[in-house]
């Protein structure tokens, strides 16, 4: 898989001024109007064993010289929904050519949609990608769709998206903001993971909590933006969850399970 080469600009009808292109070393950068898009990837790690078993990917752009823009800000200039949404899709495959780049990757890629992309495709959601993940010959089982806390805030659309995405081989994620909203999201949503901020469950009880309520649906916890190893050293004690954050390691441009050498794990 890794000895063919590609055709970026074949693998999703888009419109005029977006474009992938490819640098000497195989990097993978997107053309949106006069913004570059490149890719990070920031690892998740298992609690227990500090297994690497994925990676979630993020887009950075970058304007003119070495100025860089916000995504958040990046997606606001788009007001037509087609070109949103040819958009979002240009940066996922932009994520999944930077993350077959590096020979032999494991694990699995979690991938980000954009908010109003949701409301803004009117069905089947994950096809048109699912054709451009085939042609790269990715089993799709591996790159799991996550949706923003906004999605949760309409809990029919959202089962509707994540029903689409499974349906096309995908597996999905859902982000939360804390135990109220994860509980009432788990009595209409079973999504394969669902990514709570740590921030927003401190205590021991409430972490506990989020454990026994997932365990329960079948959906597995990832616990982010863990930002202190004490948080990381408690954390690491629960059974089953994923971890993610600064305190294990931040995002960088290729996909490493090679830990940073002063992280050790039990």
């Amino acid at each position: 898989m890794h000895g063919i080469k590609p055709r970026p600009i074949d693998l999703l009808p888009l419109p005029q001024g977006l474009g992938v292109s490819t640098l000497p070393d195989g990097t993978a950068v997107g053309r949106f109007l006069r913004a570059d898009l490149s890719s990070v990837f920031q690892p998740l790690i298992e609690s227990g064993s500090g297994r690497c078993v994925g990676h979630e990917a993020f887009v950075r752009a970058h304007g003119g010289g070495e100025r860089d823009i916000a995504p958040w800000n990046l997606f606001s200039l788009v007001a037509n929904d087609d070109m949103l949404v040819s958009l979002d899709r240009l940066c996922r495959i932009v994520h999944v050519l930077n993350f077959l780049r590096v020979p032999d990757v494991s694990g699995r890629l979690f991938l980000n949609v954009q908010g109003r992309l949701l409301a803004a495709v009117r069905e089947d959601h994950g096809h048109t990608f699912r054709q451009a993940i085939d042609r790269l010959e990715l089993d799709p089982g591996r790159i799991v769709i996550e949706t923003p806390e906004a999605a949760n805030l309409d809990r029919k659309l959202l089962a509707l998206v994540l029903s689409n995405y499974r349906l096309n081989g995908f597996r999905v994620a859902a982000n939360t903001l804390g135990l109220a909203d994860l509980e009432s999201l788990l009595l209409m949503v079973r999504p394969d993971f669902v990514k709570i901020d740590a921030r927003q469950v401190r205590t021991p009880e409430a972490m506990r909590r989020v454990v026994a309520m997932t365990g329960e649906s079948g959906t597995r916890p990832i616990f982010t933006r863990i930002e202190s190893t004490e948080q990381l050293s408690f954390l690491q004690a629960l059974p089953d969850v994923l971890l993610q954050g600064w305190a294990i390691a931040r995002p960088s441009a290729s996909p490493d399970c090679r830990l940073p050498h002063n992280r050790s794990f039990p």
